[in-house]
């Protein structure tokens, strides 16, 4: 009797401690939950969502917001989001987004609460519960796929609790409406009754192992109900502004994602979590990988009595996480339902083959790792509320999790001066820009892109890079002319400005720079509609005066004078590198330590070919940030432009011993060895480089170019041949073959090169030139320039 009471005492303290680690589970989520607002596509659903609202809640099917793709088709399938957020905005502010968010949080972690809390089995339920919330924390975006989360999981909770209940129909179709109206991923709710009605028929009709045949087998009337809710719900997918059009489209874009493989690799949210390089690092995606793994186990000791739709379950979104990060919070709920439901039937002895040896020893460990759970908690959220940056503005220093909006990410003080001296027109942006755009200038301004990828698609993203990548600028000026751009905004506080297209900007005539500070350049077409703005704003960066910081009322803290670096980037960019010097002066009084000094400095001195001070910036750089591979990269092209070929050749081997698969470290030391000529090393490094896709010719020419030079044209035609692994430019590989073959005084294999490069491209001009400067002849047929004649020397 004296034992029992032991261990009745022992087991209240294991409830007790948990229902302390369920409350700081949720106190946590709370307190992440009232993040600021970070996230640029909120701004493009304020701006949809106040035009909705302004037009008799008239849901337009066509783009309204670019100038790029005015009047394509826009399944906008968020409307019902966008009218919420832009009233709680308008009447609240910040406040009521972010409340919003902390509502839904809490609701959709307290239905899985009432899913899979077990208070025999307590400890798995937290465990599974708080992985869920660390992997839930990466999505606190403001996104209406917090919508579509919560629609998931009362999706679940009808279907596994109240499916025998006559209301669970018709109480999903009305969830199936909302969702259908508030986020693309609504298929999943016909999706779970599809899954559970495959899984039931499977029971039924098929001879499974084990116990599965019998696992969770439904009722004859759920059976019938569950095929009723599958055919409303997909019925109910149709009730949307775009109708059958609006309930396919989601589909359409699930089945063409190979297409869409650009957005994948740029955009980060859609790019995979797990890659081999990150497979075994505890640093990104923890949570995840605990639950993958511990989920799986848990499928494997209860392999007896699976239940096989718990299974496809897990697998469908275990394959849905692996596509893309933004993914990973649908397979952790599915995780966490996947394992309360197999540790209903598992008991300790089926996982540790161990037998305790009093009940008193289980509670104790699982008290245990409670309280060290909700200790690890408290100190977590600690650390997080330190999270903040300095306010330049009010010299105060702001916290991350206090709500507002996080001004530091926007470039607010740019759309500020748009909206303040009412400019229009049609822009020409970067891609995190345009969305902010429409949520504060629209509808005076159309921007060239927005966050919207399905709609602009693959072709126009590809031709909104190669803009940014400026390689053409004769097409950049046809895209600014068909679309009548007469303005430019360019975006500087999360990523630096390219470099030639700002370039191409500032030393064009016709475009005037309005405003430039830390967060945006802004350019004015000068035509008579932004006359008068430019009149009032035109910079001269010669009257340029860098801002100084007082540093009496800074004082003595810590900050990263960003302000100053992200202008001198943008100063250096533009060709103006005594002005970026004197910001990096004043960053220099503010933060010395700042890595940003040097590693500008160097470029700058590398620019103006004084290579000895820009190899010694590259090196305190390197020191103040080693695992900076870049740095030091360019440490050791410092030293190879200086010609100290044996400290080069040292930097690069350390770089390919920490980072071997860094293809530009094997280009250099074959250069470096061909600057030697010692063409065995250099030809074999030169290989390396090649190993690595994908092969530029250009790149191979810079070795293989050196060894041309050096008059070793045996050598050189080897070299030019590995650039026959690259997949385009291979014309440019022949006529360099062509030319070594006319060095060696073989005509005949020059010929037969010359051949090779016109059948690749017939019609390329500057190849045709380049041969005629060789010395050969072209004779055009009718089916096209295919004969080769050499001229007489």
């Amino acid at each position: 009797m004296e034992i029992f009471k032991r261990d009745s005492l022992w087991q209240k303290l294991c409830i007790i401690s948990g229902l302390m680690l369920l409350m700081a589970i949720f106190c946590m989520l709370f307190f992440t939950a009232n993040i600021e607002i970070k996230d640029f596509d909120l701004w493009l659903h304020l701006g949809v969502g106040g035009h909705i609202w302004q037009n008799g809640f008239h849901v337009p099917g066509s783009d309204f917001l670019s100038c790029t793709i005015a009047g394509k088709p826009w399944f906008n399938h968020e409307w019902l989001f966008q009218v919420l957020v832009y009233p709680l905005f308008k009447t609240w502010g910040a406040a009521g987004i972010i409340n919003m968010q902390v509502t839904l949080v809490m609701l959709t972690m307290m239905l899985l609460l009432f899913l899979g809390y077990n208070r025999g089995k307590q400890i798995v339920s937290l465990l599974g519960l708080f992985g869920v919330a660390m992997v839930y924390q990466t999505r606190f975006t403001t996104r209406p796929d917090l919508f579509s989360l919560f629609f998931f999981t009362i999706y679940i909770l009808v279907l596994s609790s109240y499916l025998h209940k006559k209301w669970s129909l018709y109480f999903l179709v009305l969830i199936q409406i909302l969702w259908a109206n508030t986020h693309g991923f609504f298929f999943f709710g016909p999706l779970f009754a599809a899954i559970g009605l495959a899984s039931e028929w499977i029971k039924r009709h098929i001879s499974l192992p084990y116990e599965w045949n019998k696992v969770g087998r439904l009722s004859n009337d759920e059976y019938r109900r569950l095929k009723m809710i599958l055919g409303a719900v997909i019925l109910a997918c149709f009730v949307n502004p775009q109708g059958i059009q609006g309930a396919i489209y989601p589909l359409k874009v699930f089945f063409h994602l190979g297409e869409s493989q650009v957005f994948f690799d740029r955009i980060i949210e859609l790019k995979k979590p797990i890659t081999f390089g990150n497979i075994f690092s505890i640093k990104q995606f923890l949570a995840y990988k605990i639950l993958i793994i511990v989920s799986f186990l848990s499928i494997v000791f209860n392999r007896k009595k699976l239940d096989i739709s718990a299974l496809i379950f897990w697998i469908i979104f275990l394959l849905f996480s692996l596509a893309a990060i933004r993914n990973l919070v649908f397979f952790a709920v599915a995780a966490y339902l996947v394992l309360v439901t197999n540790m209903v039937t598992l008991q300790v002895k089926d996982i540790i083959p161990v037998r305790l040896t009093s009940k008193k020893f289980g509670y104790s460990i699982s008290i245990f790792i409670k309280v060290i759970l909700t200790i690890w908690i408290i100190n977590y959220c600690l650390n997080k509320s330190l999270n903040g940056y300095f306010d330049f503005d009010t010299y105060e220093r702001k916290m991350e999790f206090a709500g507002g909006i996080s001004l530091r990410n926007f470039p607010y003080k740019a759309v500020d001066f748009l909206v303040e001296n009412k400019v229009k027109g049609n822009f020409y942006n970067d891609f995190n820009s345009g969305a902010y755009l429409v949520g504060r200038c629209f509808p005076d301004i159309k921007v060239f892109i927005d966050g919207r990828t399905e709609v602009y698609g693959v072709d126009f993203f590809s031709t909104y890079q190669k803009t940014m990548e400026f390689d053409d600028p004769e097409a950049f000026e046809e895209l600014l002319d068909k679309y009548k751009i007469n303005g430019a905004f360019m975006n500087s506080t999360l990523y630096t400005i390219p470099e030639r297209v700002l370039k191409y900007l500032y030393d064009s005539e016709e475009w005037i720079p309005v405003y430039f500070n830390h967060d945006a350049i802004i350019f004015l077409r000068d035509v008579e509609d932004n006359r008068e703005v430019i009149a009032n704003n035109r910079i001269d960066f010669e009257d340029y005066v860098v801002p100084r910081m007082d540093l009496y009322r800074l004082g003595n803290r810590k900050v990263s004078p960003y302000q100053h670096i992200f202008r001198a980037f943008t100063l250096e960019a533009l060709g103006l590198d005594d002005m970026a010097l004197a910001e990096l002066e004043e960053v220099k009084r503010i933060a010395p330590y700042k890595n940003d000094i040097f590693k500008l400095t160097a470029k700058i001195y590398a620019k103006r070919k004084n290579y000895e001070k820009a190899y010694e910036n590259f090196r305190i750089a390197v020191v103040l940030a080693p695992g900076n591979r870049g740095l030091r990269h360019n440490m050791a092209l410092a030293l190879y432009d200086m010609g100290n070929y044996d400290y080069a050749k040292k930097q690069y081997r350390k770089i390919m011993e920490k980072w071997p698969n860094h293809a530009r470290a094997y280009l250099q030391m074959a250069k470096i060895y061909a600057r030697e000529e010692k063409y065995d090393p250099a030809h074999f490094f030169l290989t390396q480089y090649a190993a690595f896709p994908p092969v530029k010719t250009k790149k191979v020419f810079e070795a293989a170019d050196i060894v041309f030079e050096n008059g070793d044209f045996e050598s050189a035609k080897k070299f030019y041949a590995i650039g026959l692994k690259a997949e385009e430019n291979l014309n440019d590989v022949h006529i360099k073959l062509a030319e070594v073959y006319l060095k060696l005084d073989k005509k005949d294999e020059a010929g037969s090169e010359i051949k090779k490069a016109i059948k690749l491209d017939p019609e390329d001009e500057e190849i045709l030139d380049k041969i005629k400067e060789l010395g050969f002849e072209v004779n055009s047929l009718i089916s096209g320039k295919e004969t080769v004649f050499i001229k007489g020397e």
